[in-house]
């Protein structure tokens, strides 16, 4: 998707597809947290500020060898960050709503995948860089909490908001792909290209349903 981007007016001149594709989102973003002028829609506008950043960390280089483990590390930070503030978002919309918290089924098939997925990266990253292994298995549990509130509040929610629940759960097959590149040696073409199918349209329903 992000080569479609790559010619997009102005703009693609002087960025990648990738910086223009994660900008459109960062304005759409701001745009609803102008119109709706809620504590959620600005939460949810800073979430995508900080998505927005680390993709300019890890996109804005010229090669795909440019990513050493420091910018790897630093857009990872920028996206828990990104994560903190999506599930403040939905733990928002979840409070003035006055919904459940915790839907136990959901957040125990997340629970449970947690737990096979910790133990898969553990199992082979033992001869790897700590360092590096610690902040998979961190942001894998951060994320993992703004997941259980988009999900929670789509489970209560029982309209059309499941389509947050549809993003979240792209956006979460994102990260697994992306996590099975750094950590598991994943070098697939098809998995690379639906990153960039399943990151922005998960993004963008996470979003518009905020």
């Amino acid at each position: 998707m992000n080569r479609w981007f790559d010619n997009f007016p102005y703009l693609g001149k002087k960025y990648s597809g990738k910086i223009v594709l994660s900008l459109l989102m960062l304005i759409l973003a701001a745009v609803l947290a102008i119109v709706y002028k809620t504590g959620d829609r600005c939460a949810c506008f800073f979430a995508m500020l900080f998505a927005f950043e680390g993709d300019w960390v890890l996109n804005s280089g010229k090669t795909p060898a440019m990513q050493t483990n420091k910018i790897v590390a630093l857009g990872g930070i920028c996206f828990i960050l990104a994560h903190f503030w999506y599930a403040l978002t939905y733990f928002l919309k979840i409070y003035f709503n006055e919904y459940s918290f915790l839907n136990w089924g959901v957040n125990l098939i997340f629970f449970i995948l947690l737990l096979i997925m910790s133990y898969f990266v553990f199992n082979m990253n033992k001869a790897k860089s700590l360092k590096m292994f610690c902040f998979g298995i961190l942001y894998l549990w951060l994320t993992a909490f703004s997941y259980f509130m988009i999900f929670s509040y789509s489970v209560s929610a029982k309209s059309i908001e499941f389509l947050a629940a549809v993003g979240g759960l792209m956006f979460l097959a994102s990260d697994v792909i992306i996590g099975c590149e750094k950590f598991l040696g994943l070098r697939s073409k098809l998995a690379r290209e639906l990153v960039w199918w399943l990151y922005p349209m998960g993004q963008t329903l996470i979003i518009i349903f905020a």
